[in-house]
């Protein structure tokens, strides 16, 4: 499916430029654009460097205690326009001043070739938030439907049940707690194991996918050898997540965040695919689901607010991840499920940000923006062992 992205370019001014001055009173809109330089976009040992434009644009109306808003971004690649895919959701949200309820859709399409990654999200959650002895509680419940259109093994419901609390202190520290459980339950029954131990012959559709490069795989077309499962009767998944973030204001202008995060898997299930199409790092939930490994994972970050509206904010991340039933590729084509995967994964970036404020018909902003980024994921699994850096220039409108 090839995305008109020009009529969408075009339907984004219109909405943004509208000349009445009454509707900016009932809507809000935004716009961002982005170019990005990215070494290895996929994620892959032998990287390939790509161009990226990035378009979204957001509508949000508000009512008493009803707000619907709506999101979409289309993402064009300048060598593999292939890879080229359209994201887009719609939000509903509502409730008091301490009891809120939400209902979203997200769904991304993309073109013909690359249709494995479409996926249609339906989501409903509720929140309730208390404040109780200088503590700020926040409870909240969410239900999905999980629908992947070409992998229809990998459809699921999600239950997530979480809380947090957080506190500001005299000293201006602020602590953030937060505790979830998830489960994911499959809706198809379990998937026979299609690679026995030590054997590469149900993996070649996949692995020519990677050694001809992004744009050439086989897409949706060849789903044969994309799949590994672990035995087990009972399709489903369950995990704890755990984190803590502690924020210190060190001057009027200047705060540093430290964060730690914990998964832990409570079964030795998971339904992943081992037999790697190359992915972008959007596309984490179908290639690299988060329930799929246990975690731990510290970072940092440094803010720094300048003079003349400007802001700068650097960031460094570590996480060593155990994955519970994935196998590994000992070389390009060997695969053996007698080991396990695992990764750590270093990240650094940096985002300077210069904010204006204006009125063009009615209040405004613009924020240019300017980020960099380092990754370096060492695995143990061939095709997962990658680094990869990008540089992006992008600018966000609100009105």
């Amino acid at each position: 499916m090839k995305i008109n992205y020009k009529f969408f370019f075009t339907l984004c001014f219109v909405f943004l430029l509208y000349p009445y001055h009454e509707l900016y009173s009932q809507w809000y809109y935004s716009l961002h654009m982005e170019q990005e330089y990215n070494s290895n976009p996929f994620g892959i040992p032998e990287p390939q460097q790509d161009q990226i434009s990035r378009i979204s644009m957001g509508l949000q109306k508000d009512w008493e205690k009803v707000s619907v808003q709506y999101f979409g971004s289309y993402l064009s690649y300048l060598k593999t326009s292939i890879r080229d895919f359209y994201w887009h959701q719609l939000y509903i949200g509502g409730g008091g001043d301490n009891t809120g309820w939400n209902l979203s859709a997200e769904n991304r399409i993309n073109q013909d070739e690359y249709d494995i990654y479409d996926y249609l999200t339906v989501q409903t959650g509720v929140l309730h938030t208390t404040n109780l002895h200088n503590f700020l509680w926040r409870f909240n419940g969410l239900v999905s439907l999980n629908n992947f259109f070409e992998i229809p093994e990998l459809n699921n419901l999600r239950f997530t049940a979480s809380g947090s609390v957080n506190r500001s202190f005299r000293t201006r520290t602020s602590m953030i707690a937060a505790l979830s459980f998830n489960y994911k339950y499959y809706l198809e029954e379990d998937v026979p194991v299609q690679l026995s131990a030590d054997s590469t012959s149900s993996f070649q559709a996949s692995m020519s996918s990677i050694t001809q490069g992004p744009g050439h795989g086989s897409g949706g077309g060849g789903r044969e050898g994309y799949y590994y499962t672990s035995s087990s009767e009972i399709p489903q998944a369950a995990q704890i997540f755990i984190s803590l973030r502690l924020a210190q204001s060190l001057t009027k202008s200047t705060g540093l965040a430290v964060q730690y995060q914990n998964r832990l898997n409570l079964n030795k299930y998971d339904r992943s695919i081992a037999g790697l199409i190359p992915g972008y790092t959007t596309e984490s939930q179908i290639f690299d689901d988060p329930m799929s490994y246990e975690s731990q994972s510290y970072g940092s970050e440094l803010t720094q607010i300048l003079p003349y509206q400007f802001m700068i904010k650097i960031a460094g991340y570590y996480q060593q991840k155990q994955y519970v039933a994935q196998g590994i590729y000992a070389d390009p084509e060997n695969f053996t499920d007698t080991i396990l995967r695992e990764d750590t994964f270093q990240t650094a970036w940096v985002m300077i940000e210069k904010r204006f404020n204006f009125n063009l018909l009615t209040e405004s902003s613009l924020a240019l923006q300017f980020t960099y980024q380092w990754v370096d994921n060492k695995s143990n699994s061939y095709w997962y062992n990658y680094m990869s850096q990008y540089v992006s220039f992008g600018f966000q409108y609100d009105i």
